[in-house]
């Protein structure tokens, strides 16, 4: 009984996702794909038996080739222990692969690793190879054919494929552990995060011009609804919302953002209504998912602070290449926001009227969560901030104009507090001219002669 509860309520959890939930919570399993190979290596053990078994295929064969059932039998068991041995190293190593991410670099990538397609086919292949075998050994059968054709043949051919599939996986482990791909992977997945959640669900509901829309019902006492769960929100449903809000006839506020921590008695929506008409509370709260850990599938800030994180532990184990390769990318993803998206915090519906109200978020919050806590953590390393002055310019030559004040602010701010820092000559060559490169590109010559001017009297 106990076990038939958990099953359905297993079952439940996940007919419960959307379809985008269900698709990264399937990709970031281990089980999903392997378990797939499994059911193919059923029904090709199913096939080849019947092949020999029934059809007497062996003895068909016998002018061209056939194995004997001892012969068969003898290879089969040898593979099944090899396959076995092969399986379990391979495991072994992705545990090692695991450790030596989470020693140096940060535990949330190890989802990133499990999630790639290669290693999830590679213990598919190992997994239903050995099942293949192992069923094979068990079902050979000597009163009932002698010799044997297509379970020898096809066991030879998966033995081939395995160890092909080893020599791959060492090579995939090795090439993933390279610092340039992780990141460039890790830039990837933040920018299709980016395309997807901001871009192409949120920013066609968005409005540009805050005079059209009618926010002044917001100033004035709503209806709250609490969370009544506690944990991180995973996902928002904003398209649903805005076509349950325009049925409705209400505004509806969300209180916090996708990847925050709420409690079960946290007020979590707020909603107006503009009549009589009576809400369905809990139809808002279903629309949003709430777990007990973080997921990249809408959560913008958390795919950043995995590149964040590859940064700050570099800059700890003294690698200041790997933490600038990690910056670089950040400049990308954040490039590409500002590009992008509509810092707005109103969504409305086809008809332009007001339906969702977000927590304010604008270029400054991403910028200060991307390079804030790194330029934090490098203290006094001058090299370091110098890059990050490098690739706020290198930012600034394609973002919005927008954000150009932002990004400028950001590099005073960087640039703060080294006057006395600078061990040589060229180290205050370096830092000054990728600031004033920055001043340039963001038309801010006049503040950095004044804040050249301030650095001169503060050494004096």
């Amino acid at each position: 009984m106990f076990r038939m509860n958990l099953l359905d309520n297993y079952l439940k959890k996940y007919t419960r996702m959307s379809e985008r939930e269900l698709s990264h919570t399937v990709q970031s399993n281990m089980w999903f794909t392997p378990v797939l190979y499994v059911l193919f290596s059923s029904l090709l053990v199913t096939a080849t038996l019947t092949s020999d078994l029934k059809y007497d295929l062996g003895n068909q064969m016998r002018p061209f080739f056939a194995v004997d059932y001892d012969l068969t039998l003898a290879l089969v068991g040898t593979l099944t222990a090899a396959i076995l041995t092969l399986t379990t190293f391979t495991f072994n190593l992705i545990l090692v692969v695991f450790t030596t991410f989470s020693g140096q670099f940060s535990p949330r990538m190890l989802k990133n690793f499990i999630a790639s397609k290669s290693t999830q086919r590679v213990l598919g292949i190992f997994t239903s190879s050995f099942v293949y075998m192992l069923l094979s050994f068990i079902l050979l059968n000597k009163r009932m054919a002698e010799y044997y054709f297509a379970v020898p043949v096809i066991a030879a051919l998966i033995a081939v494929v395995s160890m092909g599939t080893f020599i791959f996986f060492i090579n995939h482990a090795v090439a993933w552990l390279q610092v340039n791909q992780m990141t460039h992977d890790m830039k990837k997945e933040a920018l299709s995060i980016v395309k997807s959640t901001l871009e192409d669900e949120v920013d066609p509901y968005k409005v540009n011009d805050l005079t059209t829309v009618n926010s002044e019902i917001c100033e004035s006492k709503g209806n709250t609804i609490i969370a009544g769960k506690s944990g991180f929100i995973q996902l928002v449903d904003f398209i649903s919302i805005i076509k349950e809000a325009k049925k409705d006839d209400i505004v509806i506020r969300l209180e916090y953002t996708i990847g925050s921590y709420v409690f079960a008695s946290t007020p979590f929506l707020t909603y107006w209504k503009k009549g009589e008409n009576e809400i369905d509370e809990q139809k808002y709260l279903s629309l949003i998912s709430i777990g007990r850990r973080q997921t990249e599938v809408q959560d913008i800030e958390f795919s950043i602070n995995k590149l964040v994180e590859v940064a700050i532990r570099s800059l700890g184990n003294f690698d200041p290449k790997t933490a600038t390769n990690a910056i670089y990318q950040l400049g990308e993803v954040l490039a590409s926001i500002s590009r992008g998206s509509i810092f707005s915090k109103y969504l409305v519906d086809e008809n332009n009227n007001l339906r969702v109200v977000l927590e304010e978020r604008d270029f400054n919050h991403y910028l200060y969560n991307a390079f804030g806590y790194i330029r934090h953590y490098a203290k006094d390393n001058v090299i370091v901030c110098t890059e990050i002055l490098k690739v706020l310019d290198l930012m600034a030559k394609s973002l919005n104009k927008r954000d150009y004040n932002a990004v400028w602010e950001f590099g005073v701010f960087t640039a703060s507090g080294f006057e006395n820092l600078f061990l040589f000559t060229l180290d205050d060559q370096q830092f000054h001219r990728a600031l004033h490169n920055l001043a340039i590109t963001t038309k801010h010559e006049k503040e950095f002669e004044a804040f050249m001017e301030k650095e001169k009297q503060n050494r004096a």
